[in-house]
């Protein structure tokens, strides 16, 4: 099987920044610490770091290409999932920064044609999924899947198509986590901008943090060159269709040291405004442990509590979680593509955050 060359969405030309006071990523591929809490089998990246100023440690294994035998690299690529999310999140705290968005303006601002009610919704609420406004992506997929996921059409397109429902629920009043939040903060970025999402996560997040190995997925993604390719627990192929719809909520792939960088720029650089950063940081709906885009967890650990940044991703077989404690940069990122449950990957990161 030929695999197509990658080729980055992004034109820009950012230079890999070094944070003051941080060590560079390490090229390790193993350490004790991480094979203790591993199974033997894992297929997918680890890698750990006890603070920010210390050594990221990788650990590779399993297969990216199982039909070629070709291995997992540290700087293989997986889909993301609604890790995703976090990063369209911060990229909506830079626009408010920048005075480009209100996060708490309805966003009929920004898309007036919808109906009043929806258009009434903020991006707050759309973020934290308490928008009231029903899925209307899951029901059209519910009713013509192969229909849906054929179609290429765009967030402001999306909105108007599936985001137009009678809310069930008053905004802020109930949680329901849904593509068609995430399509309609999309469509605001877009008609804020005017130019594609895509684009400006690229500028505003991207870029800053030096990464040349996050973007976008496109049809033919599981193709190219350096990517994972996603199986289920009989061997076959598991992936799924990223169409452009969705790109605010779960689209994106990255490598294991890109997911640290991102991280490192949110919250030890002056990406985001320190209002900015606690907004991310800050529990709205405790119930689900959820901020802006992801989640806010504690854990104990032996040096005591830690409040840590908890993203998680599930698309087709992929599965990934970021969590990372901004008091000091001590992180854990998991990337595996054999359809490893959630938890258990919640499991190993626990553990290994308590073994540092």
């Amino acid at each position: 099987m030929q695999r197509r060359q990658f080729i980055h969405l992004s034109s820009l030309a950012a230079a890999v920044a070094v944070l003051p006071g941080c060590a560079a990523v390490a090229n390790l591929t193993t350490g004790p610490l991480i094979e203790r809490h591993l199974p033997k089998d894992y297929s997918g990246v680890v890698a750990v770091r006890k603070d920010a100023r210390s050594t990221l440690v990788t650990h590779a294994g399993g297969l990216a290409l199982r039909e070629e035998k070709q291995p997992v690299t540290k700087d293989t690529r997986f889909l993301i999932g609604s890790i995703t999310k976090w990063i369209s999140a911060v990229t909506v705290l830079r626009l408010a920064d920048m005075g480009t968005l209100d996060l708490d303006a309805p966003i009929a601002r920004h898309l007036p044609e919808l109906p009043a009610a929806n258009g009434a919704v903020t991006l707050r609420q759309l973020m934290s999924n308490r928008s009231g406004i029903p899925n209307g992506l899951l029901e059209a997929l519910k009713k013509d899947r192969a229909a849906v996921e054929k179609l290429e059409i765009g967030p402001v397109e999306a909105a108007l198509r599936f985001g137009t429902g009678t809310p069930t629920s008053s905004p802020g009043e109930r949680w329901d986590y849904s593509y068609t939040n995430w399509i309609l903060v999309a469509a605001v970025v877009e008609r804020a901008r005017k130019e594609p999402f895509t684009e400006t996560v690229e500028e505003l997040v991207l870029a800053p943090s030096g990464v040349r190995d996050t973007s976008f997925a496109a049809t033919g993604y599981e193709d190219e060159v350096g990517m994972a390719v996603a199986y289920n627990e009989a061997g076959l192929r598991k992936t799924s269709p990223v169409p452009p719809m969705i790109v605010a909520s779960g689209t994106m792939y990255s490598t294991a040291s890109d997911l640290v960088k991102i991280a490192d720029t949110v919250y030890f650089t002056k990406l985001l405004s320190d209002k900015a950063r606690k907004e991310l940081s800050t529990v709205v709906v405790p119930s689900e442990d959820y901020a802006l885009g992801g989640k806010v967890k504690t854990i104990a650990t032996k040096e005591g509590a830690r409040t840590l940044a908890w993203e998680a991703g599930a698309i087709g077989a992929y599965k990934s979680l970021l969590a990372y404690d901004p008091a000091d940069g001590r992180v854990v990122v998991l990337l595996n593509n054999t359809d490893m449950p959630q938890s258990e990957q919640a499991r190993i990161a626990v553990a290994l955050f308590q073994d540092m």
